[in-house]
């Protein structure tokens, strides 16, 4: 076989490589694949704006939502579970099968790719459809970090910065000192 002849075998690898990369990137990754703590504005129609801070235990699947309320939720993707953390009573409340989901389309929605931006000091790429008769883009960097989410053209959630750094187990467990809350009469315990 001479040199020339392997030409065509390596020029097929390569279109098929590319192929696969451009195939990859029709649907974003809406989850964090590293440890990270996010600040984020959220605007609600008809409300003040307010500030959360979300931090990503990557590998567990776990996401701890910290409101400006001083209220803690705990989503665990892997469990379908969530946690709710009252600090003001030292309570804890768990609820199963409702897990969270990222802003993302259902199975089967086609996603445009539109162009990348710099938010809170990241690149991401814009990604946008229409569910219903809303259009939604979201801004997601590759290690899929939410930057913007928009419906309708109107920014719904914005970070106002992102630190990639460990987090500790800890900061997604109910602390030692809660307890149970109560449960509503007729309710089942938690």
């Amino acid at each position: 076989m001479s040199p020339l002849s392997s030409v065509p075998s390596l020029a097929g690898l390569v279109v098929l490589l590319v192929g696969s990369i451009a195939g990859a990137q029709e649907r974003p990754q809406l989850v964090p694949t590293r440890d990270v703590d996010i600040s984020y504005k959220i605007t609600r129609p008809n409300q003040p704006a307010i500030v959360e801070r979300r931090r990503w235990l990557a590998g567990e699947h776990l996401e701890r939502v910290d409101g400006p309320d001083k209220s803690t939720t705990i989503f665990d993707r892997n469990r379908g579970e969530i946690t709710l953390l009252n600090a003001a009573n030292r309570t804890f409340r768990k609820l199963e099968g409702t897990g969270r989901r990222p802003p993302e389309p259902e199975a089967g929605v086609t996603l445009t790719r539109g162009a990348e931006f710099v938010i809170a000091g990241l690149r991401c790429v814009e990604w946008t459809w229409t569910e219903d008769t809303e259009n939604h883009a979201v801004c997601v960097t590759r290690e899929g970090v939410l930057l913007r989410l928009a419906i309708d053209g109107h920014a719904v959630i914005e970070a106002r910065s992102v630190r990639f750094a460990r987090q500790t187990a800890e900061l997604f467990q109910v602390p030692a000192n809660y307890s149970p809350a109560l449960a509503p009469e007729g309710a089942p315990e938690p």
